[in-house]
């Protein structure tokens, strides 16, 4: 499933590492404009095959529901944009 949240696009996907876990890739987003954009300051990991970004998200938090996806997609969002703003993850 694919959701548009403000400037952000994320997908839904069945965590195929981890069972019974949703996945939050990140299809789009606004650009960093200057800011750092590794792993470590944006909490996204790098996906393999060509598959956009997912969110960074310890195996205990992961999300087991659509609507807690969407609830971490959208804490995620709004994280990114103070980040944009300030250069800090909040």
């Amino acid at each position: 499933m694919i959701e548009n949240y403000g400037a952000y696009q994320f997908r839904y996907c069945h965590d195929v590492a981890s069972p019974g876990k949703v996945r939050v890739y990140i299809e789009s987003q606004p650009s960093y404009n200057g800011r750092p954009s590794d792993s470590a300051s944006t909490h996204r990991i790098p996906s393999s095959n060509g598959a956009p970004p997912h969110i960074c998200i310890k195996e205990d938090c992961k999300p087991e529901s659509l609507s807690e996806a969407k609830n971490l997609a959208h804490r995620w969002a709004q994280s990114n944009d103070n980040y944009r703003r300030t250069g800090r993850f909040s």
